[in-house]
């Protein structure tokens, strides 16, 4: 139990306050926060003369970028850890044809194998690949940047 909650408080330090994503070439600011390098910059779009931290809103004249390459390599470290066992990679092929599921069956709302999609029972259904349906059904807030409205 320990774990889980050291490992999520790792996954927390190695999300970005804006995206709300693991780090993406992460950037150091004066201040010490860190964002990943298009978040700020997205965030900094258009200001000319002082550049606020997202989180804190401290200011600074210039931008002031650090690369932080050991949170960058940490991050890297964590995706090992999550990336899923064969076990679980065995829960994404298809129990008929032992092919990976790679489209989603919007009359039945089940994930299919591209033989699946072939057989009588899928053939006159609308179906569509996963990610386009994850990304109907995804519930996700904004993601805006609290300065700028980015």
């Amino acid at each position: 139990m320990a774990a889980a909650n050291q490992l999520q408080g790792l996954k927390e330090e190695a999300t970005c306050s804006v995206c709300l994503e693991y780090f993406t070439d992460p950037v150091s600011l004066e201040c010490g926060h860190v964002f990943c390098l298009s978040c700020i910059t997205r965030c900094w779009e258009g200001l000319e003369t002082y550049f606020p931290c997202p989180q804190c809103r401290e200011t600074s004249k210039n931008k002031t970028l650090t690369p932080n390459r050991h949170l960058g390599n940490i991050v890297e470290l964590l995706k090992q850890l999550q990336t899923p066992s064969a076990a679980l990679q065995d829960e994404t092929l298809c129990r008929d044809h032992k092919e990976k599921l790679k489209l989603f069956c919007e009359d039945d709302r089940i994930s299919i194998c591209v033989i699946c999609r072939e057989a009588k029972e899928h053939k006159q259904h609308k179906v569509r690949p996963i990610p386009e349906a994850a990304q109907e059904y995804k519930v996700s807030a904004p993601q805006v940047c609290a300065m700028n409205g980015v």
